[in-house]
């Protein structure tokens, strides 16, 4: 933790060895949300996900931070490095903030960056307003464009189309966000392997959903952290509850081809499940 000249708390980190164990085994993506605000003081919780083996999520570390500049960002960073080894994340899915970006550029410089589909897909009903936002063909067609697409020219072509069907050629966010392609359209990392895991699900999505349960009003920083504990100690349950489901008991096969078997035996039922599909 880090305290100014006045005594006052400016930085605060933690991770316990749970949470640096999961990242020694699962710390090639990383997602990091520093959206919350769910304090009395007004100071932001920040907390670092990844996807486990039954593609839950888990925590790496969480930080509070009294302000959003380029240097409070550096500091998290390179203490989170520190915490975890000095291993950098191969991956990093951030909203779209001009500090946090310049921080990552510096402090994990071989990690790719990337912008959190669901922050931006979440903006689309305020930007384009009604009553395009009311309309299901248009949330299907963007839909298709932004997850369905598995090649750049297909993203491309099916951009332009509903950009002309709807008359958003004007729309001076949805051009911003085609200038920022390559950082958030799956199309354009499809050569990252983890990129499977960011088209199924949202982990900035997963993640609000699930501390929301237990943090959900400004609390004094004593029962924040109680009430994050108790949500932690929830979710490493609900891993070990799916490590004993797939130790414990057996997945149906639909085929006899011996490459489902042994399938079968080497993943977990989750990830299984993704590879009978």
């Amino acid at each position: 933790f880090v305290v100014d000249e006045h005594g006052k708390l400016v930085y605060i980190f933690w991770a316990d060895a749970t949470s640096r164990k999961n990242y020694r085994h699962f710390g090639d993506l990383v997602s990091f949300d520093a959206t919350y605000s769910t304090n009395q003081y007004n100071v932001i919780f920040a907390p670092f996900t990844g996807v486990n083996h039954h593609m839950q999520s888990v925590l790496f570390g969480a930080a509070f931070l009294a302000n959003e500049k380029i240097e409070s960002y550096e500091w998290l960073f390179q203490t989170f490095l520190s915490a975890m080894g000095g291993k950098a994340p191969r991956l990093i899915i951030t909203d779209e903030d001009a500090s946090m970006k310049s921080a990552i550029r510096t402090i994990l410089p071989d990690t790719i960056h990337r912008f959190c589909m669901w922050h931006i897909m979440e903006k689309v009903p305020e930007k384009v307003g009604p009553p395009i936002n009311h309309d299901r063909a248009f949330w299907s067609a963007l839909n298709t464009c932004v997850w369905g697409s598995e090649t750049i020219e297909e993203f491309e072509m099916r951009w332009n189309a509903f950009i002309h069907d709807y008359g958003l050629e004007s729309n001076e966010w949805l051009a911003n966000r085609y200038q920022i392609r390559e950082s958030w359209i799956p199309a354009f990392f499809m050569d990252i392997s983890l990129a499977g895991v960011l088209r199924t699900t949202s982990r900035s999505e997963s993640s609000n959903s699930f501390f929301n349960r237990f943090i959900h009003r400004k609390l004094c920083f004593v029962e924040f952290w109680l009430r994050f504990d108790t949500a932690l100690e929830c979710q490493r349950h609900q891993e070990l509850k799916a490590d004993n489901l797939s130790m414990h008991s057996t997945p149906v096969l639909r085929t006899s081809w011996a490459v489902e078997k042994q399938a079968s035996n080497l993943y977990t039922h989750k990830v299984f499940n993704i590879f009978q599909e």
